[in-house]
């Protein structure tokens, strides 16, 4: 491991994280954690957006190329943090109440049971090639070849790629696919000096900590107390699919997960405190999911219409409501649903699988009640070890804390976000061809796992002010007294 791949590591996180700090200067409980779980992530994009721009001649140098715009853009963040945060003015934890010594060794004993989890994690990319079959047939192929080739070239569809006289046009199976993560990839294969697979998988890692980091900060600045929000941590941490895709490196489910977690992270925050610096942040994170992969647009489209829906005054989101309804199911009778832009060439309208290069950009689908899909999404949800008793425990909470859900907004409008979200993965995997997918346990798993992490954030949040036996108490956030200047 050389110089160059610990600056590809520290540069982007350093930028982000004073982007961050840039944008959110507020002291709340845990912001320290939320700036380095947002920085990293933040700083892998803009490594994605430089090495597009200024790396595609000499990809053997993309880490150069790019990091020169890092470090102009951590100079600029930096000294905008700066001059909003000042030197001092982080808020003191004084106040807060001494954990009894039994709850400090069971909390140390969770923490370090994560700590041996991504020690596991990280063993297992250290040890073996890149190993999941769509991270080596889809996601992978664009990065590697650029990367052996020396030079950015530009994929089509195999249709045009037969027709085509050039002779610097390649295609896959996945063609169409975002390339953020791609350029990340070459980032970090420019660094390791080689297109050295175990180093170039790490970042899965270092995103799987950057989750439970920002997770565990936003869950203090929203009133959840220390001791709740690291037991809330390691429920999040020990899931084990959610792990699983660190691991096995090469996915962009993670990605997704973690922006679409983010997004909503900050979106509570601006509905609860009304911080207009972590609404941007909201949006921005909503933004960028067409760019990790193809269903983020579907996301991304029903976080701004959530954020659309929740600035409105009380009185005409019944309206609003209505007429989305309406607006839904009217699309059924005059065609299907344009639903699942990931699905594009994946299913034909009548439910059998089609040639990735043959699908339109949108499919329509042609919703019917598909055997066998019932059962197969139960069993994937509730009977296979991969959500441990999230499911389980989901209605329990919800049945018992439905007052607090319902009388306060900053909890039932994610909470309506995320059934809005089941309720596509519902029509998609029980209506359409893809319950093949639900059968055989496989796409199910991934994209449930994508609105996972804002899922867990509902259900710890709800439970933030329950009276447990021995209960320990926290603080709550306070308003920054310099208030958000944003």
């Amino acid at each position: 491991m050389s110089w160059a791949y610990l600056i590809a590591w520290l540069l982007p996180m350093s930028t982000g994280a004073a982007a961050y700090l840039a944008i959110s200067p507020q002291r709340t409980p845990g912001w320290h954690a939320s700036a380095v779980g947002y920085g990293f992530f933040g700083g892998m994009l803009f490594v994605a957006l430089a090495a597009s721009i200024v790396a595609s001649a000499d990809m053997a140098q993309a880490n150069v190329h790019a990091g020169l715009c890092l470090l102009v853009l951590l100079a600029i963040v930096a000294a905008v943090a700066w001059r909003r945060c000042g030197p001092s003015g982080v808020a003191s934890a004084a106040g807060a109440t001494p954990l009894p010594r039994w709850q400090q060794v069971a909390l140390g004993a969770l923490l370090a049971s994560l700590v041996v989890r991504a020690a596991i994690v990280a063993r297992e990319i250290w040890l073996r090639p890149l190993y999941p079959w769509d991270a080596w047939s889809a996601w992978a192929v664009k990065p590697k070849t650029w990367f052996l080739l020396g030079h950015y070239v530009p994929f089509v569809s195999m249709p045009e790629w037969l027709h085509s006289m050039q002779g610097d046009l390649y295609t896959e199976v996945a063609w169409h696919y975002p390339n953020a993560l791609a350029w990340i990839e070459v980032w970090f294969a420019s660094a390791a000096g080689g297109w050295i697979e175990p180093l170039i998988n790490l970042p899965w890692l270092g995103l799987w900590t950057a989750l439970l980091l920002a997770h565990y900060g936003q869950w203090q600045a929203l009133g959840l107390s220390r001791a709740r929000a690291l037991v809330a941590v390691y429920a999040l941490g020990s899931l084990p699919l959610l792990s699983v895709h660190a691991a096995l490196a090469g996915y962009a489910d993670l990605w997704v997960a973690t922006a679409f977690g983010f997004s909503v992270l900050s979106w509570m925050r601006w509905l609860r405190q009304g911080e207009r610096s972590q609404f941007c942040l909201a949006v921005f994170f909503a933004l960028v999911l067409p760019w990790l992969k193809m269903e983020g647009w579907v996301w991304a489209i029903c976080l701004l219409a959530a954020f659309g829906f929740g600035a409105l005054p009380k009185r005409w989101r019944l309206a609003a409501a209505i007429g989305g309804v309406v607006l839904f199911v009217a699309l059924i009778p005059l065609g299907g649903l344009r639903l699942w832009c990931m699905h594009a060439g994946v299913m034909n309208a009548d439910g059998s699988l089609a040639m990735s290069a043959l699908g339109p950009l949108a499919l329509i689908l042609d919703l019917k009640w598909q055997p066998g899909a019932l059962t197969g999404a139960a069993e994937t949800l509730f009977a296979q070890p991969n959500w441990h008793l999230l499911w389980w425990l989901t209605p329990v909470v919800l049945v018992w804390r439905w007052r607090a859900l319902i009388s306060q907004d900053w909890l039932r409008l994610p909470a309506l976000l995320l059934g809005i979200c089941a309720a596509l993965l519902f029509i998609l995997f029980l209506f359409t061809g893809a319950s093949a997918w639900a059968q055989s346990y496989t796409a199910i798993n991934r994209l449930v796992l994508q609105i996972v992490p804002a899922w867990v954030t509902v259900l710890v949040l709800l439970l933030r002010d329950t009276n447990f036996p021995a209960a320990v108490s926290g603080t709550n956030p306070a308003r920054d007294p310099r208030s958000d200047p944003a």
